[in-house]
């Protein structure tokens, strides 16, 4: 070779150097375009397929887990494990002032402390020996007021002609006073 180049060199003349050929030159472009194929699939391939695979796995999962599970129990009445006590204060809505006191004895008790009660509803009976002997001693007196009036009335009618000693009107005011009404 090195004699060619010096005869090219000597004589200036390109005829000793062949172009190279086109076929040799489209070989080396195809391999280049063929590896460049081959890495865009492989970086398809092991790139965008695990993401693609990825994202249908997501989907699936996505879709199993939208359905609700529901256990279904069916309730039962168990004894109290454990009294639960909270501090706390109670007051109620409205107070109901009982101004009724007397003396006595408790008889029978029908509704507990605390316990919930209607409206005229019985609560208790008071078993009161003083207050029912004050109220025999007003009914004693109201029948010895009623046998003096009856007595002052058959002396009136049986002396007619005596006067009263007092005015007519000071009469009736006594009468009106010494007589209660009886309750019915």
């Amino acid at each position: 070779m090195k004699v060619d180049d010096e005869s090219r060199l000597e004589t200036g003349t390109l005829r000793d150097f062949e172009p190279p050929e086109p076929a040799q030159k489209k070989r080396s472009q195809w391999w280049i375009v063929v590896l460049a194929v081959l890495v865009a699939v492989g970086l398809v391939i092991f790139g965008i397929m695990p993401r693609i695979q990825a994202d249908k796995d997501l989907k699936k999962e996505t879709a199993r887990m939208a359905i609700p599970t529901v256990s279904v129990v069916q309730p039962k009445r168990s004894a109290p494990a454990q009294e639960l006590i909270l501090p706390a204060n109670v007051q109620a809505f409205s107070d109901a002032p009982i101004y009724a006191r007397t003396n006595g004895y408790l008889k029978r008790w029908y509704v507990d402390i605390g316990g919930r009660v209607r409206a005229g509803q019985l609560l208790a009976e008071i078993d009161t020996p003083e207050i029912n002997q004050q109220l025999r001693q007003a009914r004693a007196d109201l029948s010895t007021a009623e046998a003096n009036l009856n007595l002052s009335r058959i002396t009136a009618e049986r002396y007619p002609s005596r006067k009263p000693t007092m005015p007519r009107a000071t009469i009736r005011q006594n009468r009106q006073l010494c007589i209660p009404r009886r309750p019915m």
